[in-house]
């Protein structure tokens, strides 16, 4: 595990598409525990579409990840990618000033030491020089370390809403 100290060497860049299994590596360890609503969803009613929840996801955050509008930054430690996060502006009207803070994660091995800060308020400096006048982030309530992160940098609950599901 790397050590607190060892934050000095991370380095944030723009993302690459050859990040994309160090990405998929990330998600994989870093979203347990009941943090998506899919895994819930995996954890109440099995498999849902035939496949681990999680690798609907990794596939879903690199499809996200393609899209046009969106623009992704990674952080890395010694040639290691060991965290992202991803920005979204809509560009297709005139004015569109709603600047989405959107996948993000920190392999376990490193959080704690400022890294999913740093990315966010990099995303956060990204979306206002494009314009963004709002900007928005969600996670589910039991998203403790995701919760702290957004509000310390400053955003405030909005609403909250419930999923439901049920067994056909």
């Amino acid at each position: 595990m790397a050590k607190r100290d060892d934050f000095e060497t991370v380095r944030i860049r723009p993302f690459k598409e050859d990040d994309l299994d160090s990405i998929g590596a990330i998600n994989r360890r870093a979203w347990t525990g009941g943090i998506s609503t899919h895994d819930l969803l995996e954890q109440r009613h099995g498999l849902v579409n035939g496949k681990p929840w999680i690798e609907q996801m990794v596939q879903a955050v690199a499809t996200h990840l393609a899209e046009p509008d969106v623009t992704t930054f990674v952080a890395e430690q010694e040639s290691k990618l060991v965290g992202y996060a991803a920005a979204q502006i809509k560009n297709d009207c005139e004015e569109c000033d709603l600047g989405i803070v959107s996948y993000n994660a920190v392999d376990p091995d490193y959080r704690g030491r400022g890294i999913g800060t740093t990315l966010v308020q990099q995303v956060i400096d990204f979306l206002k020089s494009q314009g963004a006048r709002v900007l928005v982030v969600w996670t589910l309530e039991g998203g403790e370390p995701a919760n702290k992160l957004y509000q310390g940098l400053g955003f405030t609950e909005l609403t909250r809403f419930v999923y439901y599901s049920m067994e056909c």
